[in-house]
């Protein structure tokens, strides 16, 4: 018999695209595409035709573009799809090019009070407490990059903690409220953030399981 299981689709919006960086971003994107049909819109418009005629398994929020007032109504439309269920990861470009003031009222209109923290390069070590056990045994359980960290993080939202010296050896000893790491329940949806800025793997392992594609 053949097989007529339907693939699950990813949407990734991309406002603000930046083709030179996408070498970067492709060992992540051949894993999307080997597990998901996947479809990058560039432009207004597109983002909600597509947000309006069908329901994307996740949908990835790869620059800053929905951070500017001409593309409000677009992470409205996002947010809407979030608080009915939907998943929405914040990733790729957009904690390079983001303004820091930028972060907490865009944050704000998901009902989360995360704003821009530090901006340094630490060792991350996975939250169990924040991953369920399934995830948590296929992810990196450490690894160091640089990020644009947020603040206001809840510890149960925060996927991977960090410490002053980098060497955290519980979360207790995590800096309090801050992750470049996060995925928190927005409605009956979630909404991620990577703040990873150098594409590392455990960042895109990250995403992929709050894809539901790991």
């Amino acid at each position: 018999m053949a097989n007529t299981a339907t693939k699950p689709w990813i949407l990734a919006i991309s406002l603000d695209h930046k083709p030179f960086l996408d070498d970067m971003f492709e060992p992540l994107m051949a894993k999307i595409r080997r597990r998901a049909d996947f479809l990058r819109v560039e432009d207004a418009d597109s983002a909600k035709h597509w947000l309006s005629r069908a329901t994307p398994e996740a949908i990835l929020i790869t620059d800053e573009g929905l951070t500017e007032d001409q593309n409000s109504h677009v992470w409205h439309a996002v947010l809407r799809y979030v608080r009915g269920g939907g998943t929405a990861v914040v990733m790729g470009c957009f904690s390079n090019f983001v303004l820091p003031l930028s972060i907490k009222p865009f944050f704000a209109q998901a009902g989360l009070e995360w704003c821009s923290a530090s901006y340094t390069g630490e060792t991350f070590v996975l939250n169990d407490a924040a991953v369920d056990s399934c995830s948590a045994a296929k992810m990196v359980p450490e690894y160091s990059t640089k990020a644009q960290f947020l603040n206001n993080v809840a510890l149960g939202d925060a996927w991977y903690v960090t410490d002053e010296e980098s060497n955290v050896l519980s979360p207790i000893n995590a800096r309090a409220g801050e992750s470049a790491v996060a995925f928190a329940s927005v409605g009956d949806g979630k909404l991620g953030y990577i703040g990873d800025v150098n594409a590392e793997h455990g960042s895109n392992v990250a995403v992929l399981a709050m894809c539901g594609l790991l």
